[in-house]
């Protein structure tokens, strides 16, 4: 027996108590906060094409399983075609719309709590994520949320019994802590010795990434990989048990298994999740349940379910002898359930309650591949799933927090008001100069000799006053550039940086 086949089983004990308990319960009221970010505030950003989609494909997932869904997001042409509904209920993601939703979602968590009904909140975000002095945060258009902004401004004034947190971002798991860059680097390994969100009982996370790589995107999904791998799973690919719940193992397990086929390790988003204390659950699949799709477990392959939009709504491959059950959006239409390894496709109508797959005649299928990323990404999900899988898993350990990149000093400011004061102070000496031209002047004549003495002094003080008077204006025009025009080179500011050269220390700058 392996050395942590105990803590596991103790670990599946203690979550199946707590699911348990959790199940006999009534149904809380659940409030979604999702926001997409294609254009964050860090304009050296690349730009994304889906966050928007993601953003909307949430919002359809929650609506289903009957959460009270908040929407921030900046649609663009394509999407606001697809999703109508969303681009009508939808805030700009921006600093002072967040500040309106939130302010909502915590009169209706009072509302709700004021009726003995308990309460759950989800935050949602797909976009930009970045890393500042060790502390990570989430991009607006026009400013950026840390890991304190959200118990601050967020979760605290909400107040729900219990918060999921879910982003797909770069640097995201340093949303997790408070703790700023220390001295050595070590290896962390739980969240909640880091502090913040980490350690809050009440709270729960599920974030994509760890480092700089880049967020993913794909044209096959419309839709950032990790955003698409959640909806997937959460519409019931990932409940391995069947139990009507899917947990944050359960979530965890299924990411992992999707991914890793891929091998290049940068087109392979990592996953870190922390349950809150109460209960092992991400989400209660068991008000959609109704109306769902059944896959016995001889249907085992890699599927992908689509709308009559073309709209990818979830990947998926379930092991020989594993069944399955998804999540059907109510009044969502005639959906397509397609077998990418077998070339078929199942009809969904959309009046029966329960479907069967093995009740449904497929029919011939062809999609065309596209983009440059296709041989990679088509790698994602071809391996089966099952929950021998979620029982293997193993969590990944949190990384340690970087020390903060050394900024070099800008020097933009300090060297324009030190020429504003230098032109200040020639055009001060160029005045004193034809001041003291003109009392030479006024001076009584006297010999020849004082007269010519006279003379020599005046020119000279007065080309004395040209120069300063031009040193003067050269000056002051200069710093007037530095401190008002715009911005050169990296950080758009002038900055002195020293560092090692191959013969060398070489010493660098910009304006």
């Amino acid at each position: 027996m392996s050395a942590r086949l105990p803590a596991l089983l103790v670990g599946a004990t203690l979550a199946a108590s707590r699911l348990a308990a959790a199940a006999d319960a009534p149904p809380p009221a659940r409030f979604a906060i999702i926001v997409g970010v294609n254009q964050s505030v860090d304009r050296d950003a690349a730009l994304l094409h889906y966050a928007d989609d993601d953003a909307a494909g949430f919002q359809e997932l929650f609506r289903t399983l009957g959460a009270r869904t908040y929407l921030l997001s900046r649609f663009d042409e394509n999407t606001r075609r697809l999703h109508p509904q969303a681009v009508a209920e939808a805030h700009d993601p921006r600093a002072g719309a967040f500040a309106q939703v939130v302010a909502q979602a915590a009169a209706d968590v009072r509302r709700a709590r004021e009726r003995g009904v308990a309460t759950v909140l989800y935050f949602v975000y797909a976009g930009h994520g970045n890393v500042e002095a060790g502390r990570g945060y989430l991009a607006l258009e026009d400013g950026r949320l840390y890991g304190a902004d959200l118990e601050r401004e967020m979760i605290d004034p909400i107040g729900a019994g219990e918060t999921h947190v879910v982003v797909d971002a770069c640097y995201s798991v340093f949303l997790a802590w408070s703790r700023g860059p220390g001295g050595a680097r070590e290896e962390v390994r739980g969240f909640s010795a880091l502090g913040g969100l980490a350690a809050r009982p009440d709270v729960g996370l599920l974030l994509s990434t760890s480092s700089a790589r880049e967020s993913h995107e794909w044209s096959e999904f419309q839709a950032g990989i990790f955003s698409h791998e959640v909806r997937s799973g959460l519409l019931g690919a990932a409940d391995a048990d069947r139990d009507g719940h899917v947990t944050y193992r359960e979530i965890a397990a299924f990411i992992e298994r999707a991914n890793a086929p891929v091998p290049n390790e940068k087109f392979r988003p990592d996953v870190y999740f922390k349950e809150p204390s109460r209960t092992g659950a991400l989400l209660d699949l068991r008000p959609g349940l109704a109306h769902r799709v059944e896959l016995g477990g001889e249907a085992s392959g890699h599927y992908y379910l689509e709308d009559a939009r073309g709209v990818r709504l979830a990947d998926f491959h379930n092991a020989a002898g594993q069944p399955l059950h998804l999540v059907r959006e109510a009044g969502a239409g005639r959906l397509y359930l397609r077998n990418a390894d077998a070339d078929r496709e199942y009809v969904l109508d959309p009046a029966p309650e329960v479907l069967r797959l093995a009740e449904l005649r497929p029919q011939p299928s062809s999609v065309a591949s596209r983009g440059a990323a296709h041989e990679a990404f088509s790698l994602l999900f071809s391996l089966p799933f099952s929950q021998h899988d979620v029982d293997g898993f193993v969590a990944r350990r949190a990384p340690a927090p970087e020390p903060a990149p050394r900024r070099t000093r800008s020097l933009r400011r300090p060297v324009g008001y030190g020429l504003l004061g230098l032109g200040a102070a020639a055009g001060v000496a160029g005045t004193w100069a034809i001041v003291s031209a003109l009392g030479l002047e006024h001076e009584g004549a006297g010999t020849q000799a004082r007269d010519y003495d006279l003379n020599r002094g005046i020119d000279r003080r007065n080309t004395a006053a040209a120069v300063l008077y031009g040193a003067s204006g050269a000056a002051l025009a200069a710093g007037a550039w530095l401190l008002f025009a715009p911005g050169h080179g990296a950080g758009g500011a002038p900055a002195l940086g020293v560092g090692l050269a191959p013969n060398g220390v070489g010493v660098g700058g910009t304006f």
